[in-house]
């Protein structure tokens, strides 16, 4: 079978790519106290909505990751809008201005739960092959756990904590990254709500 490029997936993947290096620009200058890290921020909240919105949809329905489906959608939606309204809170004058850190940490949180409820949403629908849906997840996991050890570092030893706050930043240009090579490699599955009476008929047949 001819193998054709998912183009969803590919330009999801660079929006990701591009979402991650904006995002350690912003940790890098962040760390230093530059406040560069502001329109760093807000590109990569751009970025990130436009990706969420490519995967929800897909350029063609095929190749939404979610297939279209409406719960699925929302999620992805809601990730996107919230990041995209958060990095432009922070660039106004309640944000970074204001030093509203801890408003701000509320908001990475609420970021990681619609995250994780994506993330899972993709890996119950399959349309990414499996073992391939997992990486979302795993991915998310991951930065999670380094954004609790850059939590902890900043505040034992504040000096280094610039350096560990970049590791978080790199997971979505790792995501990327596997999205593109996916996007070229493999094809999108039917999702399993659509395969199981195809099965059901095979064996009652």
């Amino acid at each position: 079978m001819q193998r054709t490029t998912v183009w969803s997936w590919l330009l999801g993947g660079f929006l990701l790519l591009g979402q991650g290096v904006l995002g350690v620009l912003a940790a890098l200058a962040a760390g230093s106290g530059n406040a560069a890290a502001v329109p760093y921020e807000l590109g990569a909240g751009v970025l990130t909505a436009a990706a969420c919105i490519v995967y929800a949809f897909g350029l063609r329905p095929s190749e939404s990751v979610v297939a279209r489906r409406p719960a699925g959608m929302i999620v992805l939606l809601a990730l996107g809008a919230f990041v995209l309204v958060r990095a432009v809170w922070w660039a106004g004058p309640t944000g970074y201005a204001a030093g509203a850190e801890s408003t701000a940490a509320l908001g990475a949180i609420v970021s990681y739960v619609l995250a994780i409820g994506g993330a899972i949403a993709i890996l119950r629908i399959g349309v990414i092959p499996r073992p391939w849906s997992w990486i979302p997840l795993a991915a998310i996991t991951l930065g999670l756990g380094l954004a609790v050890v850059f939590a902890a570092v900043t505040v034992v030893a504040p000096g280094i904590g610039g350096p560990v706050g970049v590791l978080p930043a790199t997971i979505p240009a790792v995501v990327g990254i596997v999205s593109m090579v996916l996007a070229v490699t493999t094809r999108p599955s039917a999702d399993r709500s659509s395969r199981t009476p195809s099965r059901a008929a095979v064996r009652h047949g």
